[in-house]
């Protein structure tokens, strides 16, 4: 009798105890999915933050692409507008190019201007001079464009209404390929001027030469060849 109260009760330590292992499971569990589903929320409520953060960077992103989108836009009109102000001739350019020099073969020749006009061979130079990697061209400080007019005048040359006189200076900026081909080249209108006119022509490849702007307002004449 003894034997089975002890079997009883053993019995029913055995049932408590795991009860209660039982108890404490289901409460550790209750916990942990309490806690994960704070932890859900809490990364659900941290992306939705995070998204609208980028939205907001998104946005300012965009803002600064248009800003710098109207800039270049702005960059590329004052590009072509500083071309246009170099081409016409009203700003300084500097660069590499060519040098050539017009003059008598000696002093008992004397005034060249009538020959040189007559035959238009500062005309002819330029417009050679263009086709030949030249750009910009000044002729005895005197900067040329499409409305410069080179004209006789009495006894001398006026080149933007302004008289020069020899020897003729043409300073010349523009693709030192090109020009250095150019005066390299037999049988070039450079060289027939020597021949035919008892004029002395020097040419020289130059690194550096600046070629000042225009000071007076263009006539709208255009340079032309024969």
């Amino acid at each position: 009798m003894k034997r089975n109260y002890m079997s009883i009760i053993f019995i029913v330590f055995i049932i408590g105890l795991l009860s209660g292992i039982l108890i404490k499971d289901y409460y550790k569990q209750e916990y942990l999915y309490i806690n994960k589903d704070k932890l859900i929320k809490k990364e659900i409520k941290s992306t939705q933050k995070n998204i609208k953060v980028m939205s907001k960077e998104k946005k300012k992103m965009e803002k600064e692409i248009e800003n710098l989108k109207s800039k270049n836009q702005d960059s590329k009109v004052a590009n072509q507008i500083n071309t246009l102000k170099e081409v016409l001739g009203y700003v300084d350019v500097k660069g590499s190019g060519l040098l050539i020099k017009i003059d008598a073969i000696n002093d008992e020749i004397g005034n060249i201007a009538n020959v040189v006009d007559y035959n238009k061979i500062l005309l002819n130079i330029v417009n050679e001079i263009k086709v030949n990697g030249g750009e910009y061209i000044s002729i005895n400080n005197q900067r040329l464009n499409q409305y410069s007019e080179i004209s006789l005048a009495g006894s001398h040359i006026n080149i933007n209404s302004t008289p020069i006189a020899q020897p003729y200076n043409i300073n010349v900026i523009g693709d030192i390929d090109e020009l250095t081909d150019y005066i390299n080249k037999k049988n070039t209108y450079l060289d027939s001027i020597g021949k035919n006119y008892q004029l002395k022509v020097e040419t020289k490849i130059e690194k550096n030469i600046t070629i000042e702007k225009m000071s007076i307002i263009n006539k709208l004449e255009y340079i032309e060849g024969e």
